[in-house]
């Protein structure tokens, strides 16, 4: 079970990190608790050698466990993805989406279960003034440097993008003081009282490297 955004985010601003790509990216399909490597794509406004076709290249891999992210893509008019992406890479076994732009058919997402984070929904296809700079390359999203090697954990509050695969461990210990605080308010405990369970965690997070 992966810990809950909300905790990693938390962790995350106690270490003095970053990681969280929302805002500003939007839920398009809510997920349950997932996490998988990324897939990366840049995209870049201009005319290109092949447009968007090694995107297309890209959606016809193996793509069992990975979250594809497409950098760069609100450089596109439009959206860069809709419902033939969306099945043709759920055909490949593509985990969930992270798009820096627009996409469009949003009732795909759901009726074909593909969870995915945005920027916005849009009517339009991306046009012709934009096309793939690089595929398997690190990029930048929302400020997060993203490479092959990062791992993306989404849920329906949100996505991040882990710096260091060691901060889910400290997520679970501190979902869990959550989960005592909660417990210790629904028995009658004041919050002072209740958050106690939390304080001892969130003063070694903050010591942490």
């Amino acid at each position: 079970m992966v810990p809950p955004t909300t905790a990693i985010a938390d962790v995350l601003q106690l270490r003095g990190q970053t990681g969280w790509l929302s805002p500003p990216l939007r839920r398009v399909h809510s997920p349950v608790g997932l996490i998988g490597r990324a897939r990366t794509v840049l995209l870049a406004p201009g005319p290109g050698e092949d447009d968007l076709e090694s995107l297309h290249a890209v959606l016809d891999d193996d793509l069992c466990d990975r979250v594809l992210v497409l950098a760069g893509a609100r450089a596109a008019a439009g959206a860069v993805w809709g419902e033939i992406h969306t099945r043709a890479a759920l055909s490949r076994h593509l985990t969930a989406l992270v798009v820096e732009g627009g996409v469009r058919d949003l009732n795909a997402f759901r009726d074909l279960d593909l969870p995915a984070w945005a920027l916005y929904e849009a009517t339009a296809g991306p046009g012709p003034g934009v096309h793939v700079a690089a595929v398997g390359e690190p990029v930048d999203v929302a400020g997060v440097r993203v490479t092959e090697d990062t791992l993306i954990v989404m849920d329906t509050a949100g996505v991040i993008a882990l710096p260091t695969p060691d901060v889910l461990d400290d997520s679970y210990v501190y979902a869990e003081a959550e989960e005592d605080v909660i417990t210790a308010l629904r028995e009658g405990n004041s919050l002072t009282e209740a958050h106690r369970h939390k304080a001892q965690i969130i003063a070694k997070l903050r010591h942490s490297p």
